[in-house]
């Protein structure tokens, strides 16, 4: 008790030599009986803790939300691998399809056709997986005189070039 006042009147002694209080907060102070400084410094103490309660309370609460986010982290990087993985892929795939809408090309659109019996050039021309129009018979024999000598006159089992636009 005897402490308290000591404090106390060092407090009261501080604040009057620093001139950082009005009289009038001097003249209140000295009022304060010592139950009201006991009173407040006991409000003041009570506040503390429980600020310093929230404080704990708040770290922890960071805590786990870093941890969260380091998760969130690892996860991440997880999805990112498995993009370059599927990029990858998608590229290795896109070079197969390529290749096999070349193939598909080719054999929907022969580059050569075997004449059978009944067959004509107008005819030929005309098939749909040649050039699907019979007025183009003229470029199968162009591409095939070597082969042709009349273009009435073609035989079964001759095989013609097929020239692509």
């Amino acid at each position: 008790m005897k402490t308290l006042r000591i404090i106390l009147s060092a407090a009261v002694v501080g604040v009057l030599v620093l001139g950082t209080a009005s009289q009038a907060a001097a003249q209140q102070q000295e009022k304060m009986t010592l139950e009201e400084w006991q009173a407040q410094l006991d409000a003041c103490n009570a506040r503390e803790q429980a600020a310093s309660a929230r404080i704990a309370e708040l770290d922890r609460q960071i805590a786990d939300l870093r941890q969260q986010i380091s998760g969130v982290d690892r996860q991440i990087e997880q999805v990112r691998n498995d993009i370059r993985g599927l990029n990858q892929q998608v590229s290795s795939t896109q070079g197969e399809l390529t290749q096999v809408q070349g193939e598909l090309e080719r054999v929907r659109f022969p580059d050569s056709y075997e004449v059978v019996r009944g067959d004509c050039l107008w005819n030929i021309a005309k098939k749909d997986y040649i050039y699907n129009d019979p007025f183009q018979w003229p470029r199968i024999y162009e591409a095939n005189k070597d082969k042709i000598k009349d273009p009435d006159l073609i035989y079964p089992r001759q095989v013609f070039r097929i020239i692509r636009p």
